[in-house]
């Protein structure tokens, strides 16, 4: 297993990119419902692709903000969600689309209600990308910019450990030190009145 150089910094995408990129999905469409959906809440919860394909219906919780990870790289976790309309929308929309679908109890389903490939999830997410013109982008940019927008907002690394489910603060730490060091400039400014 290759690791990540140290100074290698994730590559991300920033926040008024990704309204670019949500804002170009056209919800009307029965596939486009479920693309937004699935990637906007991968977006919001900072989750990888793999456990966001996995989630079941009950395993999202909008009503106590919460998503219940249970196949997740390591283990299963609790993510809080934000109190955000557009989400809240956004799944609710794709839920109404996906009964009209066949299906079992996972969440996001092709229209013959088959489990959706993560290399399906690439392919629309370049469409998207192009389409807005943010150009290439990928499920783990999703994950990345969660990450690197919390810290950056002052997100305990801790906290930003446990959204993510990394079974050490280390990984979070060496990961996203671009974003720590970012805050780290602007508490020793703060420090100083400057």
């Amino acid at each position: 297993m290759t690791h990540r150089s140290k100074n290698a910094m994730p590559k991300t995408r920033a926040p008024e990119e990704w309204t670019k990129f949500f804002d170009c999905i056209q919800t009307r469409y029965p596939t486009a419902a479920r693309n937004h959906a699935l990637l906007y809440l991968t977006y919001l919860a900072g989750l990888r692709i793999g456990e966001s394909l996995a989630l079941r219906v009950q395993d999202v919780d909008l009503d106590r903000l919460k998503v219940h990870v249970t196949r997740g790289k390591t283990g299963e976790r609790v993510v809080p969600l934000p109190d955000d309309a557009r989400l809240a929308h956004s799944v609710a929309r794709w839920v109404q689309v996906r009964e009209s679908w066949p299906h079992d109890d996972l969440l996001f389903i092709t229209r013959s209600g088959e489990p959706i490939r993560p290399s399906a999830v690439r392919r629309s997410m370049d469409l998207y990308g192009r389409r807005s013109g943010i150009g290439h982008v990928t499920p783990h940019m999703l994950r990345h910019s969660a990450a690197t927008e919390m810290l950056a907002n002052g997100a305990p690394p801790i906290g930003v450990q446990r959204v993510l489910g990394h079974r050490s603060l280390r990984t979070t730490l060496e990961t996203y030190a671009h974003a720590c060091d970012t805050h780290a400039a602007e508490a020793m400014a703060r420090r100083f009145g400057r």
